[in-house]
């Protein structure tokens, strides 16, 4: 058997309790556990959240757990994306505001305002302008906790900006399934997205960084945050040159 297909077997086969939820296969029950240790160990007097970006494929699935489980009073989703039948139910659920928008503007930031924690799930790699490291910043005054699962860099010692890399070095370090767009950016360069308002290569629909541990525990260092948590739950899909790993850091 491949590597592909025994992947995607076992990541099913971890998925499958998220069923029992309502929830679809692309719900990752290590980000539900990752929660679960926030709300339980970490930060037990939490009344506020924001999950920011936490729409794609997996449809508001660490929002709405974090209400129905932890009941947490005030929960806050950002994206770029939802889908209407998405949207309207969200507008529904008690307690969480949704907002349309880029987590990473500064209106879209002054608009989810001071929160006790903030999710991160999949996100940081793909920041650009500004980058991962400047959006953790514009965070840190209103966050008292970063929980963040990413897909972080293993084979070098310093913090990579993919697009910068030659076109088929890039493809050859990403997933397969972004080479479409990642090609149309790498020959757009001069072109702005006609939604984002972006050159296309900083747009957060490919990969943008790989991001060593070391240097994401510079940055929440600098800004005044201690790591109380840190989980390596393996290498993401068949690249060899990332782990998804999960980090929880609590201001000093």
């Amino acid at each position: 058997m491949n590597f592909s297909i025994s992947h995607r077997l076992r990541k099913i086969a971890r998925n499958a309790p998220g069923l029992f939820w309502g929830y679809n296969i692309y719900v990752d029950t290590h980000k539900l556990r990752l929660i679960d240790h926030v709300y339980e160990s970490c930060l037990p007097g939490a009344a506020s959240f924001a999950d920011l970006g936490g729409v794609w494929k997996v449809n508001a699935a660490y929002t709405l757990y974090s209400l129905r489980k932890h009941r947490i009073p005030a929960g806050t989703i950002v994206d770029t994306d939802f889908p209407a039948p998405l949207e309207e139910k969200l507008s529904r659920v008690p307690r969480l505001r949704v907002v349309r928008g880029d987590f990473t503007l500064p209106d879209v930031i002054q608009t989810v305002g001071p929160v006790d924690v903030a999710y991160f799930f999949d996100v940081l790699l793909h920041q650009a302008n500004p980058s991962w490291d400047q959006v953790l910043a514009a965070y840190s005054p209103t966050t008292s906790c970063f929980v963040i699962y990413n897909q972080q860099y293993i084979q070098g010692p310093a913090s990579l900006r993919l697009t910068d890399l030659p076109l088929e070095q890039y493809l050859a370090m990403t997933p397969p399934s972004g080479e479409e767009v990642a090609r149309y950016a790498y020959a757009h360069v001069n072109e702005l997205h006609p939604v984002y308002r972006k050159p296309w290569p900083d747009i957060h629909n490919i990969f943008q960084w790989a991001i060593t541990d070391q240097d994401l525990r510079n940055v929440m260092t600098r800004l005044g945050f201690q790591e109380v948590y840190f989980r390596n739950h393996g290498r993401f899909s068949n690249l060899t040159a990332f782990e998804n790993h999960a980090f929880i850091f609590l201001r000093f």
